[in-house]
């Protein structure tokens, strides 16, 4: 039988290509069969499966950028072509004073905001439309150019306030020569008034544009927000602020309006009760400010407390500045004389600037020696007019020390009434029969009226006191560091780098006046709280307390003897070196009603006309105005008790 099973009949003239390729194949070589097939080289297969993994990476990296990290950013960015939302900011809480009268105001106002993403992509039109803003608004063209270089910002879609409370005139020109939707608009608003500019301004501070440096401590705050820059605007940012309001609304690609998608409401910030009194506040500036210009002063300092509870009533510093200027942003050339003055109007003195105390440190000193047991206070020493003290390696040669006049002889009480520098060289220093306390217990009294530490008032920017001893010198005085018998006389009449703020210094005489209890001073109502007790005599302080009655009766203050309330005082002209000349300050702390203290006041003025006689007729003026207008005023108490009830 034949077998069929691998027959196969084809066509003559067809030709499989597996022939050819076999023919090929098998062709001989140098006497060896060709080869059928040839393996892939691994380095040809490393490489492609490395440049895979590559690509892979950069493929699931770049995915996981945009989907993960940047999510969030194109959502919101894909969002906004057909859906916008508008922040609505809040009113401010309202700062009142003591009374109830309001101290700042809110007032509706308009104000123009770039919106970046909506600016054009065509450099020359974006350049022409800012420079059309910048024109009509009188803008500084680098300002935009350095927000617009924060990526940040570049592509936000948060609007980004430029200029406050913007006039009629501008708007008009506005809306004639930039088209909708080009990056600029101008949007309703709410604007902060300051109504008595500079008498309130280093208190209350100013409001501001967010900056990216606020944005660190508020990150959560959108960029339209004003932000308190400084006083209490600043320090109760948090409860000033309100809750922001959005309104929502639906957009074509060409930025028409379609539909309003309805409004979050805006929640106003919490109002907040000062101590400060309006009234007194304004007078004491307006004297302070007269006086500063009749003694051609360089600047001043001026605080009123109330001992018993720590409430600040009033608080001036000089040179002050227009808070409205700083909110508006405007005019530039007024807040660059503000920003470059050699008078520093920005700086605050009142808790911030550091003065040597001179002569009104000399009831601590006083104090000091009683509780020490370092004299009696009916021991009298004779003040000559000055102490002369020998070397003690040669006698020859002598150091004098001059008293401001020879007072003859004085105790206790005349010595503190008639400033005699004699007296406290002698407690402090050591001189004759008497050995002084010396420099660490002069140090354990500071201390102990809390020099060495900050008194934590609810305002930013409170300096800590300078206290000399050896290691400051060695610090201070690097020619010749050894504490000698002249530094300790020094600092005994409160020179020698002692150096105090006027709020340490109103605390300090707040302690006298209050039996040796210092109350937490603040601004804003609250409990009162015993910041310290210095824990000594009463009969000591009492006899302080005497001498610096005397200072008024008897003393180098006699002027203010005819005031309706009984007063407590003592005067500071303490001497420094500026540009090797000799300068004083004039300082005046005091206290009344003597019996029954309800306010304590600081005055001081730099580099006055006559020293501590300057600041006199102010004193004379704030405790003349306060008798007559809170302290004989029924009407005025009954309103303060009727507002706390």
């Amino acid at each position: 039988m034949k077998n069929y099973s691998y027959f196969i009949k084809r066509d003559k003239h067809y030709l499989d290509p597996e022939e050819v390729l076999l023919d090929k194949a098998t062709e001989e070589k140098e006497g060896a069969p060709g080869k059928l097939e040839w393996p892939i080289s691994s380095f040809f297969l490393k490489g492609f499966f490395l440049i895979g993994l590559i690509c892979f990476s950069l493929i699931f990296f770049r995915v996981f950028y945009l989907q993960i990290a940047k999510g969030k950013y194109y959502e919101n960015l894909s969002y906004s072509n057909k859906a916008r939302y508008f922040i609505i900011n809040a009113p401010r809480g309202i700062i009142y004073d003591r009374y109830g009268e309001p101290l700042v105001f809110n007032s509706p106002s308009f104000s123009l905001v770039m919106i970046p993403l909506d600016l054009p992509k065509d450099k020359e039109e974006k350049n022409k439309i800012t420079e059309e803003a910048v024109n009509i608004f009188n803008l500084e063209k680098t300002e935009i150019e350095k927000l617009l270089k924060d990526k940040n910002i570049f592509y936000s879609i948060e609007p980004i306030p430029l200029k406050l409370n913007l006039e009629v005139e501008e708007i008009r020109r506005f809306e004639a020569n930039i088209p909708d939707n080009k990056g600029f608009s101008v949007i309703t608003d709410i604007s902060r008034l300051y109504p008595y500019g500079e008498a309130m301004a280093h208190l209350l501070g100013y409001v501001g544009r967010i900056s990216p440096e606020d944005k660190k401590h508020y990150s959560h705050y959108p960029l339209v927000t004003m932000i308190g820059k400084d006083g209490l605007e600043s320090f109760y940012e948090k409860e000033l602020q309100g809750k922001w309001g959005k309104r929502l609304i639906e957009m074509d690609a060409r930025g028409n309006v379609k539909k309003d998608l309805g409004t979050i409401p805006e929640q106003k910030g919490r109002d907040i009760f000062t101590t400060i009194d309006k009234d007194l506040q304004i007078i004491f500036y307006n004297s302070l400010k007269k006086q500063m210009e009749l003694s051609r002063s360089k600047g001043g300092a001026g605080i009123a407390v109330n001992p018993k509870t720590g409430e600040i009533l009033s608080m001036i510093s000089l040179p002050s500045f227009d808070p409205n200027v700083f909110t508006k942003g405007s005019p530039k050339n007024i807040i660059n004389q503000y920003l470059t003055s050699g008078f520093y109007p920005l700086f605050n003195r009142a808790i911030s600037g550091l003065y040597q105390p001179g002569s009104l440190i000399k009831p601590l000193m006083a104090l000091a020696a009683l509780e020490e047991k370092t004299i009696d206070h009916s021991k009298k020493i004779f003040g000559e007019g000055r102490i002369v003290i020998e070397n003690p390696y040669n006698p020859e040669v002598k150091y004098i020390f001059e008293d401001w006049k020879p007072h003859g002889w004085v105790d206790m009480k005349k010595a503190i009434a008639m400033s005699c520098n004699v007296y406290f060289w002698a407690i402090g220093g050591g001189y004759e029969n008497i050995r002084g306390l010396g420099l660490e217990k002069i140090k354990k009294y500071w201390n102990a009226f809390g020099f060495d530490k900050k008194h934590n008032i609810d305002l930013r920017g409170e300096s800590l006191s300078v206290l000399p001893d050896k290691e400051w010198l060695k610090k201070t005085r690097a020619g010749d560091p050894y504490w000698r018998l002249g530094d300790t006389y020094n600092i005994s009449i409160g020179e020698g780098g002692l150096s105090l703020t006027p709020l340490a210094m109103v605390d300090y005489i707040s302690i006298i006046a209050n039996n040796g209890i210092l109350m937490q001073p603040r601004l804003v109502e609250k409990t009162p709280v015993g910041l310290l007790d210095i824990n000594v005599s009463t009969d000591n302080l009492k006899i302080v307390q005497e001498g610096m009655r005397q200072t008024i009766t008897k003393g180098t203050a006699r002027s203010l003897s005819y005031l309706p309330m009984s007063v407590a005082g003592k005067s500071g002209t303490p001497k420094f070196i500026y540009l090797n000349e000799e300068k004083y300050h004039g300082i005046f702390g005091a206290y009344g009603p003597f019996d029954d203290p309800q306010i304590a006041i600081i005055v001081l003025l730099e580099q006055p006309s006559q020293g501590s006689l300057s600041t006199l007729p102010v004193v004379e003026e704030v405790f003349r105005w306060y008798w007559e207008n809170r302290m004989n005023n029924k009407e005025t108490k009954e309103t303060k008790n009727n507002l706390y009830d």
